[in-house]
């Protein structure tokens, strides 16, 4: 199943401003509404953080999602912690792609304060595209694997949204030698099962831990594409390659959640 819709979070900062013009280009590739959902809290030390001021949030992003071209765009306004609503929000409606600014992932700091995008990272049920950046065009989205069966999940969902996008996907994968990498991508490649196999692309990144590789590999995507796998559990804290990815690239990152495939 394709994606149904897309929800996305702002507070109006510089990283929920890419945010939602991320997800209205996303959405109109994509054919689906957007609803845009600004969080307050109740009882808060910071001025101005009331119900009026997310909903001029909300406003402000509705217009930008408008101008972009979207043809539905829905405004929440809800009270709360952040990344608890987003994923509520997010889950009341199947098929849903939620976009969050990711600039809270790289930092320890904003993570130990309670980064929203950090929360969202490890207990989405939803796909989850954090974004760092705009780009001018989207012309490349790198498709991590390494040969399991949720990374080939992955692929068939990140190789969707290339499609979307006009943007050509490419097979990226870690390995010792660039034979070996060679031989996992074929062998995914025979897996995916996808329309038009002819336009992956392929890249063996070696020398290098797998996620120090992919990291280090981001700038020659719009988009990269990761499977959730070690995202939680004891995994989290032994070093998953799925958690380094996703706070250390820099830029923007498609976390599918592989165990609803």
């Amino acid at each position: 199943m394709g994606y149904q819709r897309i929800v996305v979070g702002t507070n109006g900062s510089e990283s929920g401003q890419t945010a939602v013009v991320v997800a209205g280009e996303l959405a109109v590739k994509l054919g689906v509404g957007v609803t845009v959902v600004s969080v307050w809290k109740e009882a808060t030390l910071k001025a101005g953080t009331d119900a009026t001021w997310a909903a001029e949030i909300t406003a402000a992003a509705a217009a930008v999602l408008v101008e972009a071209g979207v043809t539905e765009v829905l405004r929440r306004e809800l009270p709360g912690t952040a990344g608890a609503v987003l994923l509520e929000v997010a889950a009341a409606e199947p098929g849903t792609l939620l976009v969050v600014g990711g600039g809270g992932l790289g930092s320890s700091k904003a993570r130990l304060l309670g980064s929203t995008a950090n929360h969202v990272s490890h207990h989405s049920e939803s796909d989850v595209v954090f974004t760092r950046k705009i780009p001018k065009r989207w012309t490349t989205v790198g498709l991590t694997t390494d040969g399991s069966a949720s990374s080939i999940t992955a692929v068939r969902r990140g190789y969707e949204v290339a499609v979307a996008l006009g943007a050509r996907p490419f097979l990226v994968t870690a390995a010792k030698t660039d034979d070996d990498g060679a031989v996992t991508l074929i062998e995914v490649e025979g897996q995916v099962h996808v329309e038009d196999p002819e336009l992956f692309g392929r890249d063996v990144l070696t020398g290098v831990p797998a996620a120090e590789a992919i990291c280090n590999a981001a700038w020659k995507y719009d988009l990269v594409v990761i499977g959730n796998r070690g995202m939680s559990g004891p995994a989290r804290l032994l070093g998953s390659v799925a958690n380094k990815v996703t706070h250390d690239i820099d830029t923007n990152l498609l976390l599918v959640n592989t165990t609803h495939a």
